[in-house]
């Protein structure tokens, strides 16, 4: 049975006033109402993983009504799911004194207390939290990075703290980094205005600097540097048969032929080379074996010349790889061109033997590269930062590795460091040792430098 607001007598559902002391319940009931309108729009957003909206929602219930024992219960979880676990006891301990009974709150103190560590975690990465905080306001970024790095990794519910340290990214240009933070805070918080607002700036820088770059490789693609030993001019790339027609075009029409003369050589006189110096090695061992019995120095004298026409014929055989190294070449330049088959033209380009290419076929090689490797840096590095932050260490120690083995220094080390970590937390403590003690030696002046240091001594102790 209901009961009255002021004395606390029992009244029915139909009395609009108290029988006992007279106080009018309808406005009472009004304000009832409204808090169970407020708690169950906090329960719907609560189940879209809006949690910021479920907390406004959740907290007009409350104070509506502050003995709405299930609001407070399902307020408190809200607040343990949005990494704020203080909050959640809170609410749980005022629900408990209103009600005794309430077995939600009791489940939930007790899940919490038997958690030893949860306390200490918990002042652990508040702690974290503010001094990070504090260097962020002193413009202290790095040491403010390294502290909300440890405070998402303890509680990465935390949607604060992702959100300040996208900020800090936002602030020096990392614009990748901090889409990959609010892209986790978002995980836990989808309507948070906050965040969508940070998202939507990181958005913009990212489309802006992909425009930026397509423009930079359109501009790459339609031009060709020119060094006259004074200045560098840009000058239209022309196609084939624009460089055939030109008069101008002399250079390209002199590798034009040299590129003919070498099919010529590998098509017309190699093979014929090729068949002549069988013949005679055909020949000489019929005679070696004919004059074998002779002498024991004619004998050693035949094995010699055997050995040098053997030798000789090798020689030649070996110049048959040489219009596949050309071909592997040229299919690698044209894959080369498409950032979707960087992968193709890497493996293609590997076929390629370039001790048997020319001058200019292995100025092509070198160049193809460079080019290959420089991006393969990006996409293998983005790839890596993507795979650590869903904590798939495997992908992300495959994708690192292939950074590090083309450029050690990538981003400032940035690269090797994280490699380091994604061998830590997959459990290759010798490979993870490996990277941290050259990061610590290459980099002691940064905060991975100082960090790698500490990391080296806490696993040479274990």
């Amino acid at each position: 049975m209901e009961k009255c607001f002021y004395c606390g007598n029992p009244i029915g559902e139909d009395e609009r006033t108290c029988r006992f002391c007279g106080a009018d319940q309808k406005a009472y009931r009004m304000i009832k109402a409204s808090s169970e309108k407020e708690y169950n729009e906090g329960l719907v957003k609560a189940r879209a993983h809006d949690l910021s909206g479920a907390i406004e929602s959740l907290n007009r219930s409350v104070r509506y009504n502050k003995r709405n024992v299930k609001a407070r219960d399902l307020l408190g979880l809200v607040y343990m799911k949005y990494g704020e676990p203080v909050l959640a006891l809170r609410e749980w301990v005022i629900a408990k004194n209103f009600d005794p009974e309430d077995e939600l709150a009791d489940r939930y103190l007790n899940s919490v207390s038997e958690d030893a560590g949860l306390f200490e975690k918990i002042d652990n990465a508040a702690k974290k939290f503010n001094t990070a905080y504090k260097y962020a306001r002193a413009k202290a970024f790095d040491l403010a990075t390294l502290e909300l790095k440890a405070v998402v990794k303890e509680n990465p519910g935390m949607v604060k703290a992702r959100q300040l340290l996208a900020l800090i990214y936002i602030q020096g240009g990392e614009y990748s980094k901090a889409y990959t933070e609010l892209k986790a805070a978002q995980k836990v918080d989808e309507s948070n205005p906050l965040t969508t607002r940070y998202m939507k700036e990181t958005r913009s820088h990212l489309v802006s600097d992909k425009k930026k770059k397509k423009k930079e490789r359109t501009e790459r693609r339609s031009t060709i540097a020119i060094n006259d030993g004074h200045d560098v001019v840009l000058m239209p790339r022309q196609t084939f048969i624009e460089a055939i027609d030109n008069s101008k075009s002399g250079l390209f029409n002199i590798l034009i032929g040299i590129a003919i003369g070498i099919l010529a050589f590998v098509f017309l006189v190699s093979p014929t080379m090729k068949q002549r110096e069988n013949e005679e090695t055909r020949k000489a061992l019929i005679t070696a074996n004919s004059t074998s019995a002779s002498s024991k120095s004619d004998v050693a004298e035949l094995k010699k010349q055997v050995e040098e026409l053997n030798t000789k014929l090798e020689k030649y055989e070996g110049q048959s790889d040489v219009k596949g190294s050309y071909e592997d070449l040229l299919k690698a330049q044209d894959q080369a061109g498409s950032e979707d088959s960087n992968d193709d033209a890497s493996k293609t380009l590997s076929k390629a033997n370039s001790s048997l290419l020319g001058k200019n076929g292995q100025k092509l090689y070198k160049t193809l590269t460079e080019q290959i490797d420089k991006q393969t840096l990006v996409t293998s590095y983005q790839e890596g930062e993507t795979a650590f932050a869903r904590r798939q260490y495997d992908d992300a120690i495959k994708a690192l590795e292939k950074v590090v083995d083309i450029d050690d220094s990538y981003d400032n080390g940035e690269a090797m460091y994280k490699l380091a970590q994604a061998y830590e937390n997959s459990g290759d403590k010798e490979n993870a040792l490996k990277y941290y003690q050259k990061v610590a030696k290459d980099y002691a002046r940064y905060y991975r430098g100082r960090n790698s240091a500490r990391k080296v001594t806490q696993l040479e102790s274990q």
